[in-house]
């Protein structure tokens, strides 16, 4: 199939992107820096560097005639500044419908938008966005329900919970826990009392191309929160590094406060209905996750 993907250089895009290679897809990034593309794909995908005009995009967009969308793209962070409030409306609004603008004269089929657990910070099914950040992905969902109506497509939002494993250019908290084993003094974390759903980058990779291998079976409009059903704390995690490796964890637990809003439960519910289940445990991922630090 077609696949237009945006955020193809982030952490799911990079490893995703791959898979999608290899099954045979033909794959039209929508990236912002066509030189990291080149290291990390070579010429294997189609490019259309992003700019501020984007005056080629919609032709771009006709020209390639994309079946599926895996939009991955958006501007991240836990600020509510009005300079951060711009970046946010302008990455994860703005661009977002001109993407769906974009793709108005296509045959497009399928629509994989991507959402965030903290869009329920209440733990349940109703959207209470906790950050800005979160409000602008809820509130994207509404203009894909307009697109995907008026211009018949299906959409499938994807909600992952907290991803962990493989490499990418930021810390995550794992990174954070396991460093602090040589760190000489104290890392200063939150209380980690938090429950989150561990999620391992390979098991979200195997669910974005599930959705592509099944897109026939797909309901009209869909929404997967994309998790194992099992919570744990940040000190649960340290004590499984800690198990594992025989080292202590050098934390100072409360060092830090939790963020206005801080999401204290976010553990995905598994429907009967779900298309697929996850196959890493956090323990295993946790191996495999120390396995690359050797």
């Amino acid at each position: 199939m077609n696949v237009l993907i945006t955020g193809s250089t982030g952490f799911v895009g990079r490893h995703l992107v791959p898979k999608l290679i290899d099954a045979s897809h033909q794959v039209l990034e929508l990236t912002r820096d066509s030189e990291k593309s080149v290291l990390l794909f070579g010429d294997n995908t189609l490019k259309y560097q992003l700019d501020e005009q984007q005056e080629n995009l919609t032709a771009t967009i006709h020209t390639f005639q994309p079946e599926v969308v895996i939009h991955l793209a958006s501007y991240l962070t836990s600020l509510d500044d009005y300079n951060s409030l711009n970046k946010l409306l302008n990455s994860n609004i703005q661009f977002f419908c001109r993407l769906l603008d974009a793709l108005k004269e296509t045959n497009l089929k399928l629509f994989i938008n991507t959402g965030t657990f903290a869009e329920y910070y209440k733990g349940d099914d109703t959207f209470v966005p906790a950050y800005l950040y979160a409000a602008t992905k809820t509130a994207s969902r509404f203009f894909l329900d307009y697109y995907s109506k008026v211009y018949n497509f299906k959409q499938a939002t994807v909600v992952p919970y907290t991803i962990y494993g493989g490499n990418d250019t930021q810390k995550k908290v794992i990174d954070i826990i396991y460093d602090s084993i040589d760190s000489e003094t104290p890392v200063d974390m939150s209380p980690g009392e938090q429950v989150l759903d561990f999620i391992h980058i390979d098991d979200v990779v195997n669910f974005y191309l599930t959705l592509l291998d099944k897109i026939n079976d797909l309901p009209e409009k869909s929404n997967y929160k994309l998790g194992t059903g099992i919570g744990h704390t940040l000190k649960d995690v340290a004590s499984i590094i800690e198990s594992i490796t025989g080292k202590k964890t050098n934390i100072n637990w409360g060092g830090k406060e939790y963020r206005k809003s801080d999401v204290m439960y976010a553990v995905a519910e598994k429907p009967e209905t779900m298309l697929w289940n996850y196959k890493i445990g956090i323990e295993q991922g946790i191996e495999q996750f120390l396995e690359t630090k050797k």
